[in-house]
């Protein structure tokens, strides 16, 4: 596989994000959003969404930081890219900006019928904390997951 890179998301990838977000819909139980959205999306400063590039653009993510916690608030692939190890290096690289934001506690929320998300999570180390009642973007009541994984720290035994 070719070098994967990833940086901050600005405006001008609005379009691959909306088109991302809208191919995957359906596993998100999501609802159409404008470009507006995203833009306004995009300028909340308390999230911070992330290209992931493989000599164009594969995937996004947003994170969350909430009380010493990272969050994991959604990770989009290209449907093309499904399955190709994407995913896992997303997660690790979620992993390394905790470590370097001293967090300590990774989130990740996601429903019960999202098997190959769940899956992801699992073989990556993150178990399951809560299960319950959860409203989708949709609206839509289903059971909802949460995962967590807990970082050891440089120089932490």
């Amino acid at each position: 596989m070719k070098e994967i890179y990833h940086y901050v998301a600005s405006e001008e990838d609005i379009p691959f994000i909306s088109e991302t977000y809208n191919e995957n819909i359906a596993c998100l139980h999501g609802i159409q959003r404008s470009c507006d959205v995203w833009r306004e999306l995009l300028a909340d400063t308390s999230s911070v969404y992330y290209i992931v590039c493989i000599e164009t653009p594969v995937a996004w993510f947003r994170i969350d930081l909430e009380e010493n916690e990272l969050w994991l608030g959604m990770l989009q692939v290209k449907p093309l890219f499904h399955r190709q190890g994407i995913g896992k290096h997303i997660l690790s690289l979620v992993e390394d900006i905790a470590c370097e934001k001293g967090i300590h506690r990774i989130g990740i929320h996601t429903t019960e019928d999202n098997l190959p998300a769940r899956a992801l999570y699992s073989s990556a180390g993150y178990e399951v904390t809560e299960i319950g009642s959860c409203t989708t973007a949709d609206g839509e009541e289903r059971v909802g997951y949460t995962f967590e994984k807990y970082l050891f720290l440089q120089g932490e035994e």
